[in-house]
Formats: structure tokens, C-alpha cells, sequence
């Protein structure tokens, strides 16, 4: 995407510099109670209702007064249109008042369950963790049994030249953020495409172990400490951590057909028309795909492993559960790259059956009957059915960085799904990235690790764009290192 100028409008999220010079007399004065914001929709007579709405005030679930220096999200219809044709819909709010101290007890699942001997029973324990008090509408302000948090300022669009994705930012919906593209046939032989692409959209919630961390970082939320997820310096997430994301695609559309989204488990969204080339926002319709969970398991830490497991589910609707969320079907789970795996080998684009690797060690792909045909990554190292067939969970994870220095995905990894493996596949430049790099360790030393998540990576880059903007200068540290886009794009030229 390349850098514009947005107009301050309701709906649209910009930085003129009238904006952005009060933000920061903006964000004092939130962090202070002084702001309010609506935590529940009100019906729409009530804009229309000076009585309504005083009576709306008097109730608890009414107006009340935002605490939070952080927005909740950067993308949504104007207030008026919500209030008259969306009132029944969610309004996203983002959790953010992280614990101040570090959590005693770890998740059960991690005390009871061995992911080497039963990987298939903890990578359900994981999902039925994150599931517990968390659904049907994954939030964590619903929650009563244990706390979620949300990662902060993931809100606006990247900027810049090299800005990825295009037009991204968050929805006020469900506060799902714009992750990546999919290419034609990436999914299944009926899906075509369409002009600019499908969209990939996702909501992460994390455990109150990573919002200990979380807080340590933002603590203060206009200096955030990169420190605090950087072995070096005593961070990093702690044991117990559990990240979980859910993955939704506006696919598909038209004449193309995906039957494993048939059945589908939908989320209105505030959305682009298409992935790349459209900067329109529309209410539309979207389609759970993929459930992404990573877990700080000091048993994964050693030669064979990261420090952190990572799984990947896959919908299903032909399950057909009455619980749409458990239609999700297990792809697979690992905890280490194979590093001494070197063979480069990829299932092109459309995947038309699950090719399992049996020389990989450091993971499991559960291929069965109810999961969908699956591409998988790197020589059938995991991935789910929304990521490159060139890569890897964990290969594109142990990038995550601030600054980012290191691309995302090794040279010629993309563009990806072709009939031939990527070329450089193997080689000592590529295998970089399919090291196994220790939790809260930076490929590059020269910058901080963000332990494995580029989610908190993207938040600490959007804050100092904005920061740099307000200030209206530049710091001498930023010309030390060149910067690469945090994109799956492949490594500009």
C-alpha cells in the first residue's frame, strides 16, 4: 500500500496532523477517565430520545467512561449508520487491563498432558481452554471463569511504500484485523478467486500469562518497553502463555465453491471489497476458515524444539457439530523446524489430499477422515489451509522482531502454490528461517524478539509510526538498520 492522506471522518481512520498533534493531549486525558465511549449498543430511538438516553445513563450498561488509552479499533461504519441499521450487532471493545502480576497457575492442560506422547489430546486441552467462557463471541468481557486480553494498537493501517497489508487496520465488529491474501485454488479446486483477491481476517485473545507480559510492555502507553518480550533483557512470555487466534475469509464468492465452508459459521464485518486493490470498506459477510493456537511450553524448550507449540485447525462445515466452533477439525501441531530436514518439496495449489512427511520429528499433522485436503507447509511441515505452502508455522514465527530487519518468509518463498518447490529451497541462506531459534530470541541480534509474535511486532510499529508522526521528526536510531516490510510477500528487491 502506498502512503496517503485520510480524511478525519467517522468510518475512516487517518492521520492528518490536526489529528495526531492532540492525540497525545487526547491520550493523557483517556488514560485519566476524562473520555467516554458507548460499551453497549443502544437502540436507535435513543439518538432521537434526549429522555431514552438519560435513562439509558442511569443504567450500568449504559454510558460509561473509557479508561482505556487504547483505541478499540480503526475501521467502522459512522455512529449514525450503527445505531440505525447495526444496533444488533456486536460492538468490539479492546481488553487491556493486563495483570500486574505474574499469574501463579499454569493452564492444566500443560501440567497433565505430554505433547510429545499425545499430541492430539493437548492440542484439543488448548482448545478447549481457549474456548471455555469465551464463546459463542470470543469476548473476553463475557468471560467470567479466567482473563483474555487483546493486543493493543493493532487498529490502523501500515504506512508506507512497502506497507503490508494494504488496508489494514481493525473492524468495529469483531475487532478482526486484515491479515493476508489467498491465492487462487489455495483452498480447494472451487476457489477461483477474484479480482485483487480474498481477504483474510483475524481476532487473537491471549491468556492472562501473556497479558502479564503485555502490560510489562505497555505499561506505560506512550513509551512501550520492547524489552519485555527479549530473553536479553528478562522477558519474553512465560511458561503457560497461550495465544489463540480465529481466521475468517470473505471466500467464497460468486461461482466458486468451497465445500468445507459450506455450513459456514459466518461474522458480520466492516471489510475491504477485496484484498488488494480496493481501499472501500463494506458490511459483509465472513466465513470461519482456520484456528491458529501457540503455547509457551518450557517441554518444547532444547535442541528439538522453540519453546513455544504451535497448532493449526481447520473448519469444516460438513461435520456439521451443532456447535459450529467444534466443525473445526485438527490439521496438526509442532514444536521445532526439523532444521537437519533439508529435502524441498511442496503440494502445489489446490490441494487435493493431505501428504504426510514421516522423516519430520518435531511436529504431528493429523490427517483424517473430517479434515479437509490440506497443502500443509514446507516439505509437510505445518501450516494451515490461509498460509504459504513454501513455509512453515514456526519458520514464519521465529522472524517476529522489532524493529523489523528480517523478512517474513525466505527469499523466492513466494509466490507460492505453483507446481515447482521455490528454488532456493534448502539452501543454507533459506534454512535461516527454519532454524530452531529459542523463545524470546531474536534471529537478528541487532533488534529486539517479540517471542515469536507478529501481532505484537506490527503493534509496536504501528505506535512508533504514529509517535514519530506526532512528533514531526525522526530519530538517528532509525537510520542504523534498514527495515524490511513485515509482509509474507517475499523480500523486496
Amino acid at each position: 500500500m502506498n502512503s496517503r492522506t485520510l480524511t478525519a471522518r467517522p468510518g475512516r481512520r487517518g492521520f492528518p496532523k490536526s489529528v495526531l498533534l492532540g492525540a497525545t493531549v487526547a491520550l493523557s486525558a483517556v488514560s485519566s477517565g476524562a473520555y467516554a465511549q458507548t460499551t453497549a449498543p443502544a437502540p436507535a430511538a435513543v439518538a432521537k430520545d434526549p429522555a431514552a438516553a438519560a435513562a439509558l445513563l442511569r443504567k450500568p450498561e449504559g454510558y460509561k467512561l473509557q479508561q482505556s488509552p487504547f483505541p478499540d479499533f480503526g475501521y467502522m461504519v459512522p455512529v449514525d449508520e450503527y445505531l440505525k441499521k447495526y444496533s444488533d450487532q456486536p460492538l468490539f471493545r479492546l481488553k487491556t487491563d493486563f495483570p500486574t502480576a505474574k499469574p501463579r497457575q499454569l493452564p492444566e492442560f500443560v501440567q497433565k498432558i505430554d505433547f510429545r506422547k499425545k499430541p492430539l489430546e493437548y492440542l484439543l486441552a488448548v482448545r478447549d481452554y481457549a474456548f471455555d467462557g469465551n464463546l459463542p463471541d470470543w469476548d473476553p468481557f463475557k468471560n467470567s471463569k479466567r482473563g483474555w486480553y487483546h493486543i493493543p494498537w493493532l487498529h490502523p493501517s501500515a504506512t508506507g511504500p512497502d506497507a503490508y497489508p494494504p488496508n489494514g487496520g481493525t473492524e468495529g465488529f469483531h475487532g478482526l484485523i486484515k491479515e493476508a491474501g489467498l491465492s487462487p485454488l489455495q483452498l480447494a479446486p472451487g476457489q477461483k478467486g477474484k479480482d485483487g483477491s480474498y481477504s483474510v481476517y483475524a481476532i487473537t485473545l491471549v491468556n492472562d500469562m501473556a497479558g502479564y507480559t503485555l502490560g510489562r510492555m505497555w505499561k506505560d502507553p506512550m513509551n512501550p518497553d520492547p524489552k519485555a518480550t527479549d530473553a536479553r533483557y528478562g522477558g519474553g512470555f512465560p511458561p503457560g502463555t497461550v495465544f489463540a487466534k480465529l481466521l475468517f475469509t470473505d471466500a467464497p464468492q460468486g461461482t466458486d465453491k468451497i465445500p468445507f465452508l459450506e455450513n459456514p459459521l459466518q461474522w458480520t464485518a466492516y471489510i475491504t471489497e477485496n484484498f488488494s486493490t480496493s481501499n472501500k470498506r463494506v458490511v459483509g459477510k465472513v466465513n470461519l476458515l482456520q484456528m491458529d493456537i501457540a503455547v509457551r511450553d518450557v517441554r518444547a524448550e532444547g535442541k528439538d524444539g522453540t519453546g513455544w507449540v504451535f497448532g493449526t485447525f481447520a473448519y469444516n462445515g460438513q461435520v456439521n457439530n451443532p456447535n459450529k466452533f467444534l466443525n473445526l477439525v485438527p490439521v496438526g501441531i509442532m514444536w521445532g523446524n526439523d532444521p537437519e530436514n533439508t529435502t524441498n518439496a511442496t503440494t502445489p495449489f489446490p490441494p487435493t489430499e493431505t501428504k504426510i512427511n514421516p522423516d519430520l520429528k518435531q511436529g504431528v499433522i493429523f490427517a483424517s477422515a473430517q479434515l479437509p485436503p490440506q497443502h500443509l507447509g514446507w516439505n509437510g511441515r505445518l501450516n494451515g489451509p490461509a498460509d504459504l505452502n513454501t513455509t512453515s508455522c514456526l519458520g514464519c514465527h521465529i522472524a517476529a522482531q522489532y524493529p523489523a530487519v528480517t523478512a517474513l518468509v525466505p527469499p523466492n518463498a513466494v509466490p507460492a502454490g505453483g507446481p515447482n518447490p521455490p528454488k532456493d529451497g534448502g539452501s543454507k541462506e533459506w534454512m535461516k528461517w527454519f532454524q530452531n531459534v529459542p523463545a524470546a530470541t531474536s534471529m537478528d541480534p541487532r533488534v529486539y524478539s517479540t517471542d515469536f509474535s507478529f501481532q505484537v511486532a506490527i503493534s509496536l510499529q504501528n505506535f512508533y509510526t504514529m509517535k514519530t508522526n506526532l512528533l514531526q521528526g525522526s530519530y538517528a536510531n532509525d537510520y542504523q538498520l534498514d527495515r524490511v516490510p513485515v509482509t509474507r510477500s517475499g523480500r523486496p528487491e
